[in-house]
């Protein structure tokens, strides 16, 4: 800790509910952008503004590895599998699946230790489910 972090306010807990809501912001902002769409998207999953507001803060401090280190020491097989899952069904939900999305992904399933013999059914039912594109 620098002695000028205090006035950055860098002192940002990260509890299983702000990392859930950091996992759909870091991959949301994948595109190099974040709208108000994706933020209330994000707030269907957790409806709870102040869990969002943390997540914000603590996503411009922190890097998407030392996230993914820090919250893979933290959260439980369940809430990992959770937070990826919502995170995926967002970057889905706009029809359109980035690259970077898509690395995003891997890296966190990699790291969160979750094989892709157990994620990749769950992935291929939200492809499904998002893919509107079958209604014409």
């Amino acid at each position: 800790m620098g002695i000028f972090d205090g006035f950055s306010g860098a002192n940002v807990q990260l509890t299983p509910r702000v990392a859930i809501v950091a996992t759909m912001l870091y991959l949301s902002g994948a595109d190099g952008h974040l709208d108000d769409s994706e933020i209330g998207d994000i707030l269907k999953v957790v409806p709870d503004r102040q869990a969002l507001e943390t997540a914000l803060q603590y996503v411009k401090r922190h890097g998407f590895q030392q996230f993914l280190e820090e919250s893979g020491r933290m959260l439980s097989p369940q809430q990992k599998m959770c937070a990826i899952l919502n995170a995926t069904d967002l970057a889905l939900g706009d029809g359109h699946f980035a690259p970077s999305e898509q690395q995003m992904l891997q890296q966190m399933a990699g790291v969160w230790q979750i094989p892709d013999q157990y994620l990749g059914p769950y992935v291929q039912a939200l492809m499904v489910k998002n893919n509107l594109s079958v209604f014409g």
